[in-house]
């Protein structure tokens, strides 16, 4: 295309073609081609509308008592009811998973994408959080069978990229998949799209003279990314969608508890928090005027982020982990390839390339990069509900290297770590202190059924078990049958079944 019609698509953005005339023929046709892909007006629109809160705080409360689910205030047979709910629907094969994998591993010190990079656990076939996270589909559609072997349903995989993470998340799938024990038509990879980053002014920036800086448009992303999938999913039976971030080491993906529950309350969108501590910056799952919505820290103001509620926890003590479940229904009711929500800015520190063409990296934040957030559509929903879990059961994101100290490589493990040892205590071990161990993600999915090995392994004839199974097992067989399956294990020529760190 010529200069001239370049120019007029960029409209106000002309400084983008500044360096045209040192371009080769190559970095032209590259430039050319960002340009013509970009609608200009849209971007522009998105960025104005920005400067403004999405949506203005009215009268804040919080979630009711009857939509606020706790675990740890349930009931056994509660628990027990809704995990074989949850079961039963994977078992029909109405369950789905949608993974937000479009984040850099940038801030560890890495430029593959966070779900690719090794852990050090070796609990799954694939060392990654995407290896991990399909091990424990593939287990979880184990115990699905064996609790309903008339039915034989899939659990879908649906992994949403971005530009920059797309390629090798897909080349790092060709073996997470058929390793896990997955079929390739369980799997989807699709992308999610990229907006342009602005200088404060609104201004494009340069990432070099021939590329426009852009960056993922954030999780609510993916409601327009996905919608040409949901004809598919419908057709498959799918009912319910489980969405949740690649990082989270302890994410219990297509949790049959958390798919229960919305089986149970007819809910058509369910969200997972854990108790916001005071001065904890984290975003609050709360009403806004009757409807409901996650107010961020600053927006709670001084008084009520520190308010009591009678019971002595936080009044809005309902912490955001970015781990929501959706039915198809409400999904289909507005996702369309155009449809998007409201903006939100995030001040960057973003190299850029000067009017001299130098690339200039700036040591304080000098941009904005725009995105929409998910729980943006909560106030779409007609039936809406929280699931209150611990925090150390099932939050250990991986965002920071090592020497950040928190949400890091080290932490994620401890946290893993943690959670095993609690699973093993709470089915009667005697456990040696300072034991740190993980337990494959073939033998386990969240603690059911998996104690049978650790007597040998952990080599102390004071570890045994005083019962055999918590309560959150897929299926009950008698202790014969699991004498005759713990000799079966023992037996194995692949060994050992967990890992021991010392």
């Amino acid at each position: 295309m010529s200069l001239e019609k370049l120019q007029e698509k960029v409209g106000t953005q002309k400084h983008l073609l500044d360096f045209w005339n040192e371009l080769n023929e190559t970095e032209r046709d590259q430039l050319s081609e960002q340009v013509l892909s970009m609608d200009f007006s849209a971007c522009h629109a998105a960025f104005v509308s920005s400067a403004q809160p999405p949506l203005p705080i009215k009268e804040l409360r919080p979630i009711p008592d009857e939509r606020h689910v706790i675990k740890a205030h349930l009931s056994k047979d509660e628990v027990e009811n809704y995990w074989n709910k949850g079961l039963n629907a994977i078992a029909k094969g109405q369950v789905a998973a949608v993974v937000l994998a479009g984040g850099q591993a940038s801030r560890l010190g890495s430029d593959q994408p966070k779900g690719t990079l090794p852990l050090g656990l070796h609990i799954s076939p694939q060392d990654s959080l995407l290896g991990l996270q399909a091990a424990k589909i593939a287990k979880l559609e184990l115990l699905a069978r064996e609790a309903y072997p008339d039915c034989n349903g899939k659990i879908q995989w649906l992994v949403m990229t971005s530009k920059s993470t797309d390629e090798p998340t897909r080349k790092h799938l060709e073996k997470v998949v058929p390793e896990a024990g997955l079929l390739l038509e369980q799997v989807t990879i699709f992308s999610q799209d990229n907006i342009p980053a602005f200088d404060m002014s609104g201004n494009f920036l340069l990432a070099d003279k021939h590329t426009i800086t852009t960056s993922p448009n954030g999780n609510g992303g993916l409601f327009s990314a996905i919608s040409k999938y949901l004809p598919g999913l419908d057709k498959r039976g799918v009912k319910y969608v489980h969405v949740y971030c690649v990082d989270n080491v302890l994410a219990r993906v297509a949790d049959p508890i958390f798919t229960g529950i919305a089986v149970e309350k007819g809910a058509d969108v369910l969200t997972k928090t854990v108790e916001r501590k005071p001065g904890e910056l984290v975003g609050s799952v709360c009403l806004n005027d009757g409807v409901p919505r996650i107010v961020e820290y600053s927006e709670l103001g001084a008084e009520l982020e520190s308010q009591k509620a009678p019971n002595g926890r936080l009044l809005f003590c309902a912490g955001s982990i970015a781990n929501h479940l959706f039915t198809l229904d409400f999904l289909k009711g507005f996702c369309t390839p155009s449809f998007h929500l409201p903006y939100h800015r995030a001040l960057k520190k973003i190299s850029y390339v000067d009017a001299n063409g130098v690339v200039v990296k700036p040591t304080a934040p000098n941009g904005i990069k725009l995105e929409q957030f998910v729980f943006d559509v909560f106030d779409l929903s007609k039936n809406f509900y929280i699931f209150e879990v611990k925090n150390e059961q099932e939050f250990a994101p991986l965002k920071n290297a090592e020497s950040a100290g928190v949400d890091c490589l080290s932490t994620c493990r401890r946290s893993l770590a943690n959670e095993t040892r609690r699973w093993l205590k709470e089915s009667g071990f005697v456990l040696p202190k300072g034991l740190v161990t993980y337990i494959k993600a073939d033998e386990t999915y969240a603690g059911e059924v998996f104690l049978i090995l650790f007597p040998k392994i952990c080599k102390d004839p004071k570890i045994k078990p005083s019962r055999w199974a918590s309560f959150e097992e897929a299926y009950r067989p008698t202790n014969r049958d699991r004498e005759e399956t713990a000799l079966k294990c023992l037996n194995r020529e692949k060994r050992p079944n967990c890992k021991n760190e010392q």
